[in-house]
């Protein structure tokens, strides 16, 4: 009887032992938890003031691709010279024209850019000269009412404007004054209510000092000014216009005949 037990238990050893006789390890099916690649972040939106492009006379063009923003092209001369100012990749963009009677800094805005695409440009000029595209910041607006002064084609800090009416003063009148358009944070044109002219609209050669301007959306907003001959010292302000009090009824007029 002990041999049969222990003839029993010597065969469960090797079988043991044995490979054919154990469980094989189960590998964890990766089915059920699926390995995820890591995602790449999308390429982040240039800081403000992030220089995008540099130019100059000896590299008059440049090619980028633009997000939706704000652009200004700040640009320096060292004396007397025609500059000519193209961008394409705009639909309705049309070229500036300017020049300097001395050293001159100055800048100008384009656009908007709505869609991410690629925009270049290109400066001609007799002379020497250097620009930077940057993008704009608009997070620390003026607020009204402010005054605004500068010399020359100037872009301005930006500021905020509540829906409502505005006067709109300068204090250079005729040739002696640059040409004010009013844009949108986003680089828009600030058109009149018939859409026929960038408000304020004083026109090239107005004899005005103020005009009425409109606001129709409450937000963020900027002045680029154009002069055609730079630099020329300028200054205008922005202040709304006051609401005119009710006026009730004047006092009762005692009819003819009663006292």
């Amino acid at each position: 009887m002990m041999k049969r037990w222990f003839s029993i238990a010597l065969i469960l050893v090797i079988c043991i032992m044995s490979s054919g006789c154990t469980q094989q390890p189960v590998t964890p099916s990766t089915a059920s938890t699926p390995t995820t690649a890591p995602v790449s972040p999308a390429p982040g939106v240039p800081a403000a003031g992030t220089v995008l492009a540099e130019l100059s006379n000896t590299q008059p063009n440049a090619s980028l691709t633009l997000d939706p923003s704000t652009f200004i092209l700040s640009f320096k001369t060292d004396g007397p010279q025609k500059m000519v100012f193209q961008i394409n990749g705009f639909q309705d963009y049309e070229e500036t024209g300017l020049s300097t009677t001395g050293p001159f800094s100055g800048s100008l805005t384009f656009g908007p850019v709505i869609t991410r695409g690629i925009y270049s440009m290109n400066i001609t000029s007799n002379g020497t000269w250097t620009a930077q595209l940057t993008r704009a910041d608009p997070k620390t607006p003026l607020k009204v009412p402010v005054n605004l002064s500068g010399s020359g084609t100037q872009v301005t800090p930006f500021f905020y404007l509540e829906k409502g009416q505005y006067f709109f003063a300068r204090n250079e009148t005729g040739f002696s004054s640059p040409l004010y358009f009013l844009h949108y944070a986003n680089g828009s044109y600030l058109m009149d209510a018939n859409n026929t002219y960038v408000q304020p609209g004083f026109g090239e050669g107005s004899s005005h000092l103020f005009l009425f301007v409109y606001i129709t959306e409450s937000g963020n907003y900027y002045l680029n000014t154009l002069m055609k001959k730079n630099p020329g010292a300028w200054s205008a302000s922005i202040s709304p216009v006051p609401a005119i009090p009710h006026m009730g009824p004047g006092p009762a007029m005692p009819e003819k005949g009663t006292q």
